[in-house]
């Protein structure tokens, strides 16, 4: 049975006139947003108009030029009708009449084209959209004079069409036939519609395809397995550097088949991958996807009136998905319920909190690292956090929990965080020589941060053999005279050699790797480790990137195949002090520069890598006391113009509010209870007297001959900040006496966080005991 309702019409009459050879257009009147219903209902759509032109002129251009059109509009409110692929949604309906005894008054009622299932504009529609009439004419002196319209639709009383409907069966979705002697029934369900995706950034761009028919108690408990096969390709090739592919099909549940978002339940999205888009320009081949069995969770989750739909997906800018078939197949019992599966205990809606408030955290600090008017600081991973939680993946909540280190920057202040470490690691083992890379997870570090972070982790060294190196290289690199470091500036615009720094650095990696040109990914893959930089595209430095000895796969670029001295280089690039570096397409500094306290990204880096749910059992985060963050001038050939650009820059140094504390205060608040540690030398003291040395400023230092100075400080509130400049390497000694002083007041903290070490593994020496 069907029935033919008016789904639109004019309130009022529309006059368009034309001026020129330009057609104008104007819409008339529009239907209200099409729902579910009409979309698997309606069969044909007809335009009628009571109208006119012009009247027949021998002097205008011969032809027809005033006519009607139909279009789609994505809503009720858009004024240009939608495009698909490139190509507006309008279609014309009709002409006005033309003769020789046609007049302006000569009113006719037009029947338009009747646009059937056979018809694109039924292939178009999507619920919510509208259907608008527009009037239309071209060339000077032509006009289209709009009295009366209607828009009418033939609907059925059922749904018409799969996959709407299980089969082709009378009054049932489900055939009522099957013999019992029939095990199963298997329905393919399809699509006639192509699907064409083009990811913009780093979110993830999808769609809803098609579904299942509503699926009823008696189908659920009854549905054995479901399983999709497709026809599609991707972009052709990978983005260089690229790890992973990023178009890829979903399963998915919807509330109702009018949704456009998964379901949720339990705080995670009810989303399961079916497979990958292999990178192939081939649109012949078929990919098969997973089979969904009776066991899989998918079907323990869905209720009466919910659809299981497909839905197409990319991710990473340049990634494309071209749709050309599908059909998803699903089997149904037909001897009886299958057994209820175990529902998951895990509070899915606390780790999306969790997840949440840690992504706030990091946008509120990218917001402050960005200066007035500039863009805002990026993070890719940062972005990754505001992913759906979904059902096909634990996100490492069966695993036990992660110990983390962060390692601020801070020059030869570095010295510091590693006699830090040192004592914490004697209360861990007894053994003050105990790698840290045993014990930690994952690390991170920026700027002289980064070079431990690489020493302990990447070499496996000992805190020992670590301060060994530091010491020798601080000593060589700082070793400049005030000639020496005037002599580099004006060739490169900072005041120490690179070279010095790298060729260290290899002497170092090519002693633990006999390769001074290792990659930075470590094939034991054990203590994983990333380095901050900063891409310096512009003086605002607000791309961080993530070096790293690992592939994260949750990630575009995992940045790992850069050599060691190279991440060495890249991410203690700090102006005035070394030459910024270029790594394939990009330059970049020291990424203490916008990330001095790496202990957020250091977070959402784990929390991307091992899974939102993966409970941190220990965050250590070691501090330096200083947090330069800078805009880089233009490097200059000139020495006096270098050396004017350094001017601005220490003066910039000097003046921005530094967010180390800042970073350690918002990490802490979002941290559990008993995990989080955080050490930092100068904010609390013994004694509140304190002698603290002064370093002059670096004019005074160059140019007057100031020297450090002791000065007495009286601190009521029990800290200080205590100061050496960051290429003090004569100094350093001294610093490290104020650190283990330091340390004599932080006991308990020091036990409690090396309470919650155990070793990840048993050491072989342990177990030939």
């Amino acid at each position: 049975m069907s029935v033919v309702k008016v789904i639109a019409e004019s309130s009022e009459s529309c006059l368009v006139q034309a001026t020129s050879p330009d057609a104008v257009f104007q819409i008339w009147f529009k239907t209200p947003p099409v729902d579910r219903t009409f979309c698997y209902r309606a069969v044909q759509v007809q335009l009628q108009t009571d109208s006119s032109d012009h009247g027949h002129n021998d002097q205008l251009a011969p032809g027809c030029w005033s006519w009607f059109e139909v279009a789609i509009y994505a809503s009720a409110d858009a004024t240009e009708p939608h495009a698909k692929d490139g190509k507006d949604l309008v279609w014309r309906s009709h002409w006005n009449r033309m003769d020789p005894d046609d007049s302006k008054d000569s009113i006719s009622r037009h029947f338009g084209y009747v646009f059937d299932r056979r018809h694109e504009i039924f292939e178009a529609l999507e619920v919510g959209n509208v259907i608008g009439v527009r009037v239309c004419a071209q060339n000077a002196g032509w006009m289209n004079y709009a009295r009366a319209g209607k828009l009418s639709a033939k609907l059925l009383d059922h749904d018409l069409f799969s996959p709407m409907a299980w089969a082709l069966t009378e009054g049932s979705d489900m055939p009522a036939d099957i013999p019992d002697t029939i095990e199963d029934g298997v329905y393919t369900l399809t699509t006639s519609e192509e699907c064409h995706l083009h990811a913009k950034s780093d979110e993830q761009t999808d769609t809803i395809w098609f579904t299942t028919p509503v699926l009823e108690d008696f189908i659920i408990s009854r549905i054995q397995d479901i399983q999709l096969f497709t026809f599609a390709h991707n972009q052709g090739e990978a983005n260089p550097g690229t790890d992973g592919i990023w178009s890829w099909f979903d399963l998915v549940i919807l509330e109702t088949p009018e949704s456009r978002t998964p379901r949720i339940k339990d705080g995670r999205a009810l989303v399961w991958r079916s497979h990958n888009v292999p990178i192939t320009s081939d649109e012949d081949a078929e990919q098969t996807g997973k089979l969904f069995n009776l066991s899989h969770e998918i079907f323990s989750n869905l209720e009466p009136g919910n659809v299981i739909a497909v839905r197409p997906c990319t991710r990473f800018a340049g990634w494309q998905l071209h749709a050309h078939s599908a059909r998803l197949v699903v089997r149904i019992s037909n001897k009886g319920p299958r057994k209820q599966q175990q529902q998951p205990k895990v509070d899915w809606e606390a780790v999306s909190e969790s997840t949440q408030k840690l992504q706030d955290a990091l946008a509120n600090y990218l917001d402050e690292l960005t200066p007035e008017g500039k863009p805002p600081a990026v993070s890719v991973e940062a972005a990754l956090l505001g992913q759906e939680i979904r059902s096909d993946r634990e996100y490492g909540s069966n695993m036990r929990p992660l110990r983390l280190l962060s390692l601020d920057g801070g020059g030869v202040r570095g010295i510091s965080s590693l006699h830090i470490l040192k004592t914490i690691m004697a209360q861990v083992a007894g053994d003050p020589n105990a790698k840290p890379c045993d014990y930690f997870d994952m690390m991170a570090g920026t700027s002289t941060g980064g070079l431990i972070a690489i020493m302990l982790g990447r070499l496996r060294m000992s805190i020992d053999e670590c301060l060994a190196e530091y010491e020798g290289l601080a000593k060589e690199i700082f070793g400049s005279n005030i000639f020496g470091k005037i002599d580099n500036a004006s060739d490169t615009g900072a005041r120490y050699s690179p070279t010095i720094l790298e060729d260290r650095v290899k002497r170092i990696v090519k002693q633990r790797t006999g390769n001074p040109d290792e990659p930075m990914r470590d094939p034991k893959d054990e203590c994983k480790v990333f380095v901050l930089t900063c891409r310096a595209d512009d003086l605002s430095n607000s791309i961080a990137t993530h070096l790293r000895t690992y592939t994260n796969k949750n990630v575009e670029k995992s940045f790992a195949d850069y050599k060691i001295w190279e991440a060495a280089r890249a991410t203690s690039a700090a102006p005035t002090y070394f030459p910024r570096i270029k790594l394939g397409d990009h330059e970049y500094v020291d990424g203490g520069l916008g990330f001095n306290n790496p202990v957020l990204l250091l977070l959402g880096e784990a929390r991307v890598y091992y899974g939102f749910a993966r409970p941190i059992g220990c965050l250590v985060t070691i501090g330096t006391g200083m947090n330069p963050n800078v805009v880089l001038p233009d490097t200059s050939s000139n020495a006096l113009g270098n050396l004017g650009s350094t001017a601005v820059l220490l003066k910039r140094m000097w003046e921005l509010v530094t967010l180390t504390e800042h970073a350690h205060q918002m990490a802490q608040s979002i941290s559990e209870p008993g995990s989080y540690f955080r050490f930092n030398i100068g904010k609390k003291l013994a004694e509140k007297r304190w002698i603290e040395t002064v370093a002059p400023s670096v004019f005074d230092r160059w140019f007057h001959g100031a020297k450090d100075q002791q000065v007495e400080r009286y601190t009521p509130e029990n800290w200080a900040q205590v100061t050496i400049a960051l290429d003090d390497y004569k100094g350093m000694a001294d610093f490290v006496t104020l650190t283990l002083e330091f340390m004599k007041t932080e006991v308990e903290k020091t036990k409690n966080a090396a309470g919650k070490l155990p070793p990840k593994r048993i050491p072989a020496a342990v177990v030939k005991q």
